[in-house]
């Protein structure tokens, strides 16, 4: 009867081969988990980017949203402001698409949402976005709760008596907030700051998008009857 049975050679080969397998494993796995954080960095970016475009469509105060006109601020620049007496803004023209100054509506000392709207799929106007937070959170097996990112909303009045000339061009320095207490202005910035935690827990800012609204009314279309 013949004997099977696995000769030195074929066992150094085995070992070899388990070897390898055992060496290439781990590094599939870490490929694998470095793959799942890149989407869901990118999930946290792409959304925090929906939400600038979203702000971005959105009326500058709540009193736009009914009125055309260029509303009243407490801003110190005398060139932003609107002359009351003759409805218009230095620099522009009476009626000019529309929008003329207004002396009944101010804009709104208190940022952050109207009553009735309770998440940003209701919000009509920029400020609407202060103070709002948008979560990322899994469940594990164990029912434990972790946070995979987390954006931050922020909106606030700039500064906007800061201005340097230089022949033609006029330069706004839009890296100040305007002093505390509130204080109304031409300038508003909405900021989406990043902060991501990932599987270990541990939060981080990765990064933040801005956009910067101005007071210049509501665009209204043109017509004419044919």
């Amino acid at each position: 009867m013949k004997k099977h049975g696995f000769t030195l050679i074929e066992l150094i080969i085995t070992i070899v081969i388990m070897a390898g397998i055992f060496a290439v494993i781990p590094k599939i796995l870490f490929v694998s988990g470095k793959n799942d954080t890149f989407a869901m960095r990118q999930d946290a970016l792409m959304q925090a980017l929906s939400l600038t475009t979203l702000a971005s469509h959105m009326a500058w105060d709540e009193n736009n949203t009914d009125h055309l006109d260029i509303l009243q601020t407490q801003s110190e620049n005398s060139n932003l402001e609107c002359n009351v007496t003759q409805k218009f803004r230095p620099g522009s023209y009476i009626g000019a698409n529309g929008r003329m100054c207004t002396e009944e509506f101010n804009a709104s000392t208190v940022l952050g949402p109207e009553s009735g709207e309770s998440d940003y799929a209701l919000f009509d106007d920029i400020d609407d976005f202060n103070g709002e937070a948008v979560k990322s959170n899994i469940t594990t097996a164990q029912g434990t709760t972790l946070r995979i990112y987390l954006l931050q909303n922020s909106v606030v009045y700039l500064q906007d008596d800061i201005m340097t000339e230089n022949g033609k061009t006029l330069t706004i320095d839009l890296s100040n907030a305007a002093p505390s207490p509130v204080k109304t202005t031409n300038i508003k910035r909405f900021k989406s700051k990043v902060r991501y935690a990932g599987k270990r827990g541990r939060e981080r800012d990765i990064s933040a998008f801005s956009y910067y609204s101005t007071n210049i009314g509501q665009i209204s279309l043109a017509y004419r009857n044919w």
